[in-house]
């Protein structure tokens, strides 16, 4: 078995080098040695650390962020693009378990008369998109909705079991924190998995992979007062709402769960078969290497800045913090409106 040397830099709060779907994917056919001066080095958009690497480096992210393809290898992220083998399209919503189970979560289909609750809102972001938040306040005007998350929490604080407490509902919010093409995290599939009807709102192209008569798309309405009006139809129908429970969640030839990780095994193989000199895809010349210099420049200006320091202060006393509850949002409010915008 090949030994190979990776490293992982600027992920998320939590994450776990020796146990994540990159680590697991590669485990099966290499043996893996996390090293200080790796030869291939995965990061993502948590930090900038990656820049002080001169390895073959692997961008992801599960965030609306693109590649910087004059500042990685390859790059493996949501964008719906083609660009040789330096690129594979694996949206977030794979990375969660809960897509697993999409093939067979309409096996035994929950009835609307064994639910306990209306919906839910289950979210600690508060930094999205404001038609999240518009559409509880409208859809709570019809029913009260349970907002169990640490953002908006209305049920005595956040619960433990994400999709254990969605499974006592009828319907989800799974609104994304933004919408953009291909962009599809776990929102739409713990929904399903739970054994909801999900009222998404995000990726304006996810009836291309999921079945749109197994949700409610609010892409597919006008206003938030329609998308209120489809939801109160579906919960005042028992029939309707039981035939988009029983509707698969996919569409027809969809790409399931082992055929993407499948895909994401190939692209990786095709990697780490090459000998690091042979992997190498962007320039390390006269132009990328400004390009380098010039972020790393700004990142250093930016740091020693009132806006920067604001930012550090925030990240390292509050931002871990997230059972701070309303403090914490406060805070935020101060950091991001206040100093951050005048600085």
């Amino acid at each position: 078995m090949k030994k190979i040397r990776i490293n992982f830099a600027d992920f998320w709060n939590g994450f776990n080098p020796t146990d994540n779907f990159i680590y697991n994917t590669l485990k099966k056919r290499y043996e893996i040695e996390i090293a200080e001066q790796p030869d291939y080095l995965f990061f993502s958009v948590f930090g900038e650390s990656n820049l002080q690497y001169d390895c073959i480096k692997i961008f992801y992210t599960g965030e609306n962020q693109s590649p910087d393809f004059n500042l990685t290898d390859y790059a493996v992220g949501f964008e719906k693009l083609e660009f040789g083998d330096r690129y594979l399209r694996f949206p977030y919503c794979y990375v969660q378990s809960s897509s697993r189970r999409l093939e067979s979560k309409h096996l035994q289909p929950a009835k609307a008369a064994e639910k306990e609750f209306f919906c839910n809102f289950i979210y600690s972001n508060n930094n999205a998109n404001p038609i999240r938040d518009k559409f509880l306040d409208a859809l709570s005007q019809y029913r009260p909705v349970q907002s169990a998350g640490r953002w908006r929490n209305n049920v005595g604080g956040p619960v433990a079991d994400k999709l254990a407490y969605q499974s006592r509902c009828k319907f989800s919010i799974a609104f994304e924190n933004c919408s953009h093409p291909g962009y599809i995290t776990e929102k739409l599939c713990d929904a399903f998995a739970a054994g909801t009807v999900p009222i998404y709102w995000g990726d304006p192209t996810v009836a291309e992979t999921f079945n749109p008569h197994s949700f409610i798309n609010c892409n597919d309405f006008a206003s938030i007062d329609e998308v209120v009006a489809r939801v109160k139809e579906v919960d005042a129908d028992d029939a309707l709402y039981q035939k988009m429970m029983e509707t698969p969640a996919l569409q027809p030839g969809a790409l399931t769960y082992e055929d993407n990780y499948s895909r994401l095994e190939e692209f990786l193989s095709n990697i780490m078969e090459q000998d690091p000199a042979s992997a190498r895809r962007f320039s390390r010349d006269y132009w990328q290497r400004r390009y380098a210099e010039r972020r790393k420049a700004y990142l250093k200006a930016f740091g020693n800045s009132p806006r920067g320091i604001a930012e550090r202060i925030y990240k390292k006393f509050f931002d871990k913090k997230r059972g701070s509850g309303k403090l914490r949002w406060a805070l935020d409010r101060f950091l991001k409106k206040r100093v951050l915008r005048n600085s």
